[in-house]
């Protein structure tokens, strides 16, 4: 669990050079100290021993999910004759990589709260990068660690949430004053790096949040007093930012350039989806295509971009049914999370709500920028784990996922992996009509 937790607080920094270093290069994976210390951290995890408090193992359709669109998108870019992108593939290696060593470590309420520590606590010194840039480097925009505004908010609303379960809900004072001075960071970080999205997304999780409350009106006015805070002493150039969103028409500024140019980006993406529905245009070939698919991106800007939109650069570049295949994923997870509702374990039930809003912040904010699916991962693997701490915690509805927990409880097998598609159907369904 060392190793994991290790590997946890060392994700913000995946990008940084100390840790994006290339170590060496295979033809299918970038080798980088992260990759390392995860590999460490898988083989950790298949030689400890299982812990007598862990969860029974329920039955999941995430593997049954996650394995094709893994497999299929490099498959068909492979058969088209296009180069494969190494880096894409190291991506989506590192990916099984963390779901390898999520499956057998988080397996206890205890555990899990570990990690979540660990997150909001690793992503809250990485902010730290932000508060340098702002106010010692004197950046309009903090790039933050991610070297881009928009990609540092989306990674920083991640573990925002969370912070403020951590503050509300930790039975110790220590960490109640630890998760709310991450929490306050954290979304400090995210206003100094003006990202519209970023900050768009944090008012609605703020927003649901307040929502799911039982101070609603309090809560609404607080978040309010927070949005004209911002506006009227937040960076100076916040409110220009958000004045210059054009859609259509010419540009006459770089932040109206900017809008103009995710329209026509999507487009793009638009006709490639049509042209293309099945398996797509070829990773990492949106850039390159762009332009032939919509001429107005070079009239925009003389040059190419990428989506600037997670959601439409994985139908357009892998196709439609791997981007159902991902919202699904991201679908099951949200219902995982809801797990631990009618849990009499108010805390762990709230930690489940947090985790919720954190779907919601990163994928409101993927859809305006191509976003490595790390931040995604960690939720979707974080999900199966919880739902099953939940279900497993006294006073849980074990009516609420479709299964018999006791006789799960005597597998030792994660009968997930073992399972015919029949049964791994059948948990997929189970799983879309749980409450």
């Amino acid at each position: 669990m060392t190793l994991y937790c290790l590997l946890l607080l060392f994700t913000p920094f995946h990008s940084d050079p100390r840790m994006s270093h290339t170590l060496f290069q295979t033809s299918i994976m970038i080798v980088t100290p992260v990759k390392v210390l995860g590999m460490a951290a898988l083989a950790a995890a298949f030689l400890s021993r299982p812990n007598h408090e862990s969860a029974p193992r329920l039955q999941s359709s995430l593997p049954l999910l996650f394995v094709p669109f893994a497999v299929f998108p490099p498959f068909a870019t492979l058969i088209s004759g296009l180069p494969m992108p190494t880096a894409n593939v190291s991506q989506l290696i590192s990916a099984a990589l963390l779901f390898g060593a999520t499956r057998p470590l988080l397996r206890t309420k205890e555990r899990m709260v570990e990690a979540v520590r660990t997150l909001v606590v690793g992503f809250a010194i990485g902010s730290l990068w932000v508060y340098k840039q702002h106010f010692l480097q004197h950046a309009g925009q903090a790039w933050g660690l991610e070297g881009d505004p928009n990609y540092e908010a989306l990674m920083l609303l991640l573990p925002t949430p969370l912070a403020f379960w951590m503050a509300l809900n930790e039975s110790n004072s220590l960490w109640r004053r630890i998760g709310l001075g991450c929490g306050l960071t954290l979304a400090g970080a995210i206003v100094l790096t003006e990202s519209r999205a970023g900050i768009m997304a944090g008012a609605l999780v703020g927003f649901v949040g307040v929502m799911r409350s039982r101070h609603k009106l309090l809560g609404i006015a607080l978040i309010a007093l927070l949005a004209v805070a911002i506006f009227s002493w937040g960076p100076a150039g916040l409110s220009d930012r958000f004045q210059s969103i054009k859609f259509t028409g010419e540009a006459h500024n770089g932040d109206e350039n900017s809008t103009r140019i995710h329209v026509e980006l999507l487009k793009a993406g638009m006709r490639m989806i049509e042209s293309h529905p099945l398996f797509g245009i070829g990773l990492d070939q949106f850039k390159a295509l762009a332009p032939e698919y919509n001429p107005e991106v070079l009239k925009l800007a003389d040059r190419s971009y990428i989506a600037h939109d997670t959601f439409l650069q994985i139908g357009a570049e892998c196709g439609m049914p791997a981007l159902l295949l991902f919202i699904v994923m991201l679908g099951i997870a949200a219902r995982n999370f809801r797990s631990a509702q009618r849990n009499i374990d108010s805390g762990f039930s709230a930690c489940g709500q947090a985790l919720q809003l954190s779907i919601v912040g990163v994928s409101v904010v993927a859809f305006t920028i191509t976003a490595e699916l790390l931040p995604f991962w960690l939720l979707i693997f974080f999900s199966q784990n919880f739902r099953e701490i939940a279900v497993a915690l006294p006073g849980s509805d074990k009516r609420m996922d479709g299964h018999n927990v006791a006789k799960d409880r005597t597998k030792k097998v994660d009968s997930s992996y073992l399972a015919p598609t029949t049964s791994s159907f059948a948990a997929f369904t189970a799983e879309m009509k749980s409450p």
